[in-house]
């Protein structure tokens, strides 16, 4: 039994030395598992990381990010975006799937695309200048290129001029500033207008500043109204061109004596700096022959010939000389009685009898009367 029990005793005693044995290998197992740990860096989708050109093959690269494996980057990517690689090359990736096995698959474009966002992030931050360059032009605007990512200019956004020809931009590098960013859609809105702002403000100043009344400045018909046509004179001043101040002549509309695009040269009749206003003129730089207009006429007499050009609610407007009107009054026109000749003859481009009642010189204005003969 003694023989049994110190048997017993020490298969115990082997028992507890290799359990302590084992002990002391799993705690060592454990810490080497540890410091090998700490030199795989934890990954989690969507990471950045720096990753160096391992292999490249038919349909994939492997590149190496310092995980315990090779990662995985399709070749499709990089041909997408035309860009040739070789081997040991660092280049931008981001973690995009990570399976049940291990492997870790990796994409090109969309780190690139976190990078360009934070880059447009910063420079809206920071109110930075911006290079862009135009893709195609869509409605109300264009599209731009920014860091690779697509936004857009509006058109008023443009220039300070109104823009019509869109495609005049398309394929050329603007510089601009971000002047919005919606984080929900995406969506991301420049302006090439607002960097020349400071620079027109400060000419558009010393523009006006230097005009008077009587000088003869030279302009754009950028816009025509039914009232006259606004004139470009630089940096985003503008001049009026009343339609009373195109022609002597009685026109219906402007487009009958300037067109749309024309650069041409204009009198100035009055110039107002606190607004920003300026008043032109054309015929005030044809010369006034109405005082010897006027002298012709009465040395010829007072009975004359006139065609109608007009007819308003008043009377009827005639021409008596080329640019020279005067008004037949509509109570002189009713001493006609005869109602169904008076409207055949009353027509615009007939010529008429009449005779001269008087003038206003002061205020360029003859008045006549009507008379068979």
């Amino acid at each position: 039994m003694n023989f049994e029990r110190g048997e017993s005793s020490l298969f115990v005693i082997k028992k507890k030395n290799e359990d302590l044995k084992h002990q002391i290998k799993s705690k060592e197992k454990i810490k080497i598992i540890k410091l090998y740990s700490y030199t795989i860096p934890k990954l989690a989708k969507y990471d950045l990381k720096k990753g160096r050109i391992l292999k490249i093959k038919a349909k994939i690269i492997l590149i190496d990010i310092g995980f315990k494996y090779d990662c995985i980057l399709s070749k499709k990517e990089l041909q997408i975006l035309k860009i040739n690689t070789i081997i040991n090359e660092l280049i931008d990736v981001i973690v995009e799937k990570l399976d049940y096995k291990g492997k870790c698959f990796l994409s090109y474009i969309k780190a690139n695309k976190i990078k360009s966002w934070h880059r447009i992030k910063t420079a809206y931050r920071k109110n930075e200048l911006v290079s862009f360059l135009v893709l195609s032009r869509t409605k109300g605007g264009l599209i731009v290129s920014l860091y690779n990512i697509d936004c857009f200019l509006p058109g008023s956004q443009i220039e300070y001029k109104k823009v019509t020809n869109f495609d005049y931009y398309v394929g050329k590098i603007l510089i601009g500033k971000i002047v919005k960013i919606n984080k929900t859609t995406k969506n991301i809105v420049v302006s090439h207008k607002i960097i020349i702002a400071k620079k027109n403000i400060k000419r558009k100043a010393l523009i006006i500043s230097n005009l008077n009344k009587g000088i003869i400045v030279e302009g754009v018909v950028k816009n025509i109204t039914n009232y006259g046509g606004f004139v470009d004179l630089g940096c985003s001043l503008d001049g009026l061109c009343h339609i009373s101040d195109i022609s002597w002549k009685r026109i219906k509309h402007p487009v009958e004596k300037i067109n749309l695009g024309e650069r041409r040269k204009f009198l100035i009749l009055s110039v107002d700096r606190h607004r920003k206003r300026v008043q032109l003129g054309i015929k005030q730089m044809i010369i006034d022959n109405w005082k010897s207009v006027i002298k012709k006429i009465f040395v010829s007499g007072k009975r004359i010939k006139g065609k109608i050009n007009f007819l308003i609610n008043f009377g009827i407007l005639v021409e008596i000389y080329p640019c020279f009107e005067g008004l037949l009054h509509k109570k002189e026109e009713l001493k006609f009685h005869y109602k169904i000749y008076q409207k055949q003859m009353f027509k615009i481009g007939n010529v008429i009898n009449i005779l001269i009642l008087g003038s206003k010189l002061k205020h360029k204005k003859i008045y006549f009367s009507f008379k068979i003969i």
